[in-house]
């Protein structure tokens, strides 16, 4: 497997472009680049909002010269609140697409509609669905796959939501990124090492998340008590996982710890 960092985890510290060397320097395989929500003129650009073509071509240059790879983008989408949202959503899966072929990105990272899978009707499961089917097509279009996040407050924030968003799509374009931490939150009574092995054909990529180094941190599972990221690591490495983790959080100084957490993270490379 290979390691990246998200610059969602050093927005308001240091400038994708000044990012770059460093993660070279550290011994990083590549960079994942956040969509942010907006951009505020006159402010820093910490993400990809409000950049040009030609600044983001710029980044695309900046990882080439360091040899690193951008394995993967992100953005929200809202498909089911109005048709103009849904619209919106569209667009946004477009315009999305082009940044990746220019960045040479093959993921796009998903996080949907800031609504619960337990508050899901089936109206709007239907809506939803049919709208990643539509991402789906674009995927076959551009050559990229998107990965629906386990995140809070979408409807793929259980394992179950995962699995139900994948199957109904019916597409190799619509993946899972796999982040355990949200396993822990919202589902403690799943065994880790069980949910791993139902999500692990579907997994295009993994966020690692923690406060405190993660040769140290445990995720809650109330049925094997606390699971080290040491063994959903090896069981990944075990099952041929050849995928990118990227580090979405980490320990306070965050720069400190991410140029620590390289040495970690490469024995299970």
């Amino acid at each position: 497997m290979k390691f990246c960092v998200t610059t969602y985890t050093t927005q308001n510290m240091i400038l994708p472009e000044d990012f770059i060397p460093k993660l070279a320097e550290w011994g990083y395989d590549g960079i994942e680049l956040w969509g942010a929500r907006a951009y505020q003129p006159n402010q820093p650009k910490w993400g990809l909002e409000g950049r040009t073509d030609a600044e983001i071509k710029k980044l695309k240059k900046l990882a080439e010269k360091h040899n690193l790879e951008v394995p993967a983008v992100s953005t929200y989408f809202r498909f089911t609140s109005n048709e103009e949202d849904y619209e919106k959503s569209l667009q946004t899966g477009r315009r999305y697409c082009e940044i990746a072929k220019s960045l040479g990105a093959k993921l796009i990272r998903v996080v949907g509609e800031g609504v619960p899978s337990a508050n899901m009707t089936e109206d709007k499961w239907k809506v939803f669905i049919k709208g990643l089917k539509e991402l789906a097509a674009l995927g076959d279009e551009y050559d990229v796959t998107f990965g629906l996040e386990l995140h809070p407050s979408t409807p793929h924030d259980t394992v179950l939501g995962q699995l139900r968003c994948v199957w109904q799509t019916d597409s190799q374009r619509i993946r899972v990124l796999y982040q355990p931490p949200t396993i822990a939150l919202l589902e403690p009574e799943l065994d880790q090492m069980w949910a791993l092995g139902k999500l692990f054909p579907y997994i295009a990529h993994v966020h690692l998340d923690s406060d405190v180094p993660f040769e140290q941190s445990t995720l809650i599972s109330q049925k094997t008590g606390h699971v080290h990221w040491t063994q959903i690591l090896a069981e990944m490495k075990r099952r041929g996982f050849s995928g990118y983790v990227s580090i979405e959080g980490a320990a306070k100084p965050v720069l400190e710890s991410l140029q620590r957490e390289i040495r970690w993270l490469k024995q299970f490379a």
